[in-house]
């Protein structure tokens, strides 16, 4: 046989070895590369749930500065002291470069830095732009972190605008007197246009008073007026300056002793502070200035409604998340119309106070942060019969009837244009009053009637909603918003921060020896939840049975006088 040469075969194992070998690099290769992305791919899953987490504790931290429970650094008014309401926050101040940011932050958005402490700096940025989590050394690449921005989303450039109306001792917007001759006083309205009050406030007219003459004038009496003031942006809402007009001679030359006298030099509207220099104006007689006197006042910024809350969180490795929120002040929209209000019908109502020297009685419409007025007491005549349930509250709250009574304001018929919608209608404040009883139940704070909660609110401060299905009594110190569905009994002492509504028909009754000090506002509007059409009851209100007793009106207790009413999210979403 003879032998074949394979020669030419030497070397082929080694290649298909070396061949094996390199399939078998490519693949693990393959596998390592394949293990570190899906380990990369689980680190960046892992640090985009932690930005996301991170910018949920900027939602959560904000909203607890909204609600009142941080505080600031440095204070807004360092002459005051930290629980000052003057540096506690509100949703303007929010709003606005001076208050929501400290002083030294050059940052042109509003983010809280009074409140929050940014603390990292960026390299090569010029000031923090973000609030660490944890205590260790915050490092970019393995710590968290947030920042935020608030915004007003309807009125985000910071403007307001007015138009007014007036009425004369109950007639239109002007007055004429007769005598020898004529003096007549008109009421010019004006409407502002949009006014720039993003740095503090603004200055502008609000109108103005004419008077003028035939012949050689008239005497005037003394004579109420009513200027309406409603906002037309950025939201909707009606206040109504009131006053008198002092009477006196007026001749072409002079006044005499003619005065406008307003019930406030300062009122409220969503917030918004009006302030006339003085509450007294001596008129321009008819030969200077054609017998015009300007109402100039200044005007602030009103109270958002709702805020948005731009969350930015940062992860390890790079990873960024944004939460936006919309939260919602409070669901009264700070609109109050007197610090008792009265709603219902005249047939059969009882309104009595204090009827002796020993039973002092304090009604004040003045807010104690601000000292804007609003009625002290106030009525909403639901029977249309033309101020008689007023009058009936007049007259026992004069001479014999309530000596012990001190007045700090005038009681008001409130118009149909100042009422808040949840008390137009039976069905409204029904609705409202259900949300109050579902909220209460949430938080554990609901009680049957008969029933004596054991605290009114968390703390005295004012938070909280304790709801009081049927007949109550309040006695001790509490806060927030109080509901008694039945008849509401002031018992000896008591102190309460808030908002008291009471619908039940036996109305609001006072006995027991002590002080009792209401500050914020109360609210009596009976009517049977069984026959919503039949509409409101007479209200009732009886004091006389006490001592010592002062109702005060407190714009800051109605709009944080609860936790789970005020900052409200209605809705949030990640952007």
């Amino acid at each position: 046989m003879k032998k074949r040469n394979y020669e030419q075969q030497k070397g082929a194992a080694l290649v298909m070895v070396l061949m094996i070998i390199l399939l078998l690099s490519i693949a693990g290769i393959g596998l390592l590369l394949s293990s570190s992305m899906n380990t990369a791919n689980v680190t960046d899953a892992i640090a985009e749930q932690q930005a996301y987490y991170a910018a949920q504790s900027g939602i959560q931290s904000a909203i607890n500065v909204l609600r009142r429970n941080s505080t600031p650094n440095p204070l807004i008014d360092a002459s005051k002291p930290a629980t000052d309401s003057s540096n506690k926050i509100d949703y303007a101040k929010a709003v606005k470069l001076n208050t929501s940011n400290s002083p030294d932050d050059p940052s042109s958005t509003a983010r809280l830095s009074r409140w929050l402490n940014y603390n990292y700096t960026p390299p090569g940025a010029e000031y923090p732009d973000r609030v660490t989590l944890g205590s260790e050394n915050y490092h970019p690449f393995t710590g968290s972190a947030f920042s935020v921005k608030v915004e007003d989303p309807d009125n985000p450039t910071k403007i307001i605008a007015l138009t007014t109306s007036a009425s004369i001792g109950g007639g239109g917007d002007s007055k004429t007197y007769l005598g020898l001759g004529t003096a007549t006083i008109k009421y010019n309205s004006v409407t502002t246009g949009n006014l720039d009050v993003s740095t503090r406030e603004a200055g502008i007219s609000l109108g103005s008073f004419t008077i003028s003459t035939l012949g050689v004038g008239a005497t005037i009496l003394d004579t109420p007026f009513e200027i309406t003031v409603k906002m037309t942006a950025p939201l909707t809402a009606t206040i109504k300056l009131r006053g008198m007009i002092k009477g006196g001679t007026i001749s072409s030359t002079s006044v005499g002793n003619v005065k406008i006298v307003f019930d406030s030099p300062l009122s409220s509207l969503l917030g918004s502070i009006i302030t006339l220099p003085t509450a007294t104006i001596i008129p321009n007689a008819p030969n200077v200035n054609g017998g015009v006197t300007n109402l100039d006042v200044t005007v602030t910024l009103s109270q958002p409604r709702r805020l948005v809350i731009l969350a930015t969180g940062y992860g390890p490795r790079g990873a960024r998340k944004v939460i936006e929120a919309i939260v919602q002040r409070d669901n009264f929209d700070g609109l109050i119309p007197a610090t008792v209000t009265l709603v219902g019908s005249t047939t059969g109502s009882i309104f009595k106070s204090s009827n002796s020297s020993s039973q002092w009685v304090t009604y004040s419409g003045s807010d104690v942060l601000s000292n804007a007025k609003i009625p002290p007491i106030g009525v909403i005549d639901s029977g249309g019969s033309g101020g008689s349930l007023l009058s009936g509250v007049l007259g026992n709250l004069t001479g014999a009837v309530c000596t012990g009574c001190v007045i700090n304001g005038n009681p008001a018929e409130i118009s149909a244009d100042e009422t808040p919608e949840f008390l137009k209608s039976t069905t409204d404040l029904d609705s409202k009053i259900n949300e109050l009883r579902e909220l209460a139940k949430e938080s554990g704070r609901y009680y049957s009637g008969g029933t004596t909660p054991p605290n009114f609110g968390n703390n005295a401060d004012g938070t909280g909603i304790t709801f009081i299905d049927g007949d109550g009594t309040l006695s001790g110190a509490g806060g927030g918003i109080l509901v008694a569905t039945g008849k509401l009994t002031l018992d000896s002492s008591f102190n309460f921060n808030g908002t008291i509504f009471v619908t039940g028909e036996g109305g609001v009754n006072r006995v027991g020896s002590g002080t009792g000090v209401i500050q914020g506002n109360m609210i009596i509007a009976p009517y049977k939840t069984n026959n919503l059409v039949a509409g409101f009851l007479p209200p009732k209100y009886d004091i006389t049975g006490g001592t010592v007793s002062n109702i005060a009106y407190s714009a800051s207790n109605l709009l944080f006088g609860s936790d789970n009413y005020n900052t409200v999210v209605v809705g949030i979403v990640e952007k």
